[in-house]
């Protein structure tokens, strides 16, 4: 059996970049900026891993903090997705919203492996050996049973 092929068939889910017409005239969807604005959040990140390389603090808690420091530095932003969007940063806010409207499964796609690496790569063997037993503890019937309590609690 032939199937037929449409082009309504074969679109994937996109998301329409949706833009009020007061801020269209501003805001011209350029993928360079979306370019720029990863660029400049990896140089800040390199700088904050630099900067935290003698202290005891993990990199991941450091962005975290940062991130909220930020967040809270701006108050009057209502939403952490939209920071700077409407504070007329040019490129970068552009950049801002491209990102913020971006498809999630795009996302977990493009940078899930490369921080999954990054954390495999940078782990001790020896810790690992030293802890085998609690990884499958927590690996296996961990999960299950949070998942059983999760769903229970769920169900009431």
């Amino acid at each position: 059996m032939a199937s037929i092929l449409t082009l309504e068939t074969m679109s994937l889910p996109l998301r329409v970049l949706e833009e009020d017409s007061s801020s269209s005239s501003s805001f011209s969807s350029n993928p360079t900026d979306a370019v720029i604005f990863v660029g400049i959040s990896l140089v800040l990140g390199i700088a904050s891993r630099h900067a935290l390389r003698g202290m005891r603090v993990p990199y991941t808690v450091a962005l975290l903090v940062l991130a909220i420091s930020l967040k809270l530095s701006r108050s009057k932003s209502t939403d952490i997705a939209e920071y700077g969007t409407h504070h007329r940063l040019g490129k970068i806010g552009n950049g801002i919203r491209l990102w913020a409207n971006i498809h999630p499964d795009l996302l977990l796609a493009v940078f899930l492996p490369a921080l999954l690496f990054e954390s495999s790569f940078s782990m001790e063997v020896h810790w690992i050996k030293r802890c085998i037993i609690q990884i499958f503890l927590l690996a296996g019937p961990g999960v299950l049973i949070s998942t059983f309590c999760l769903g229970s609690a769920l169900k009431v």
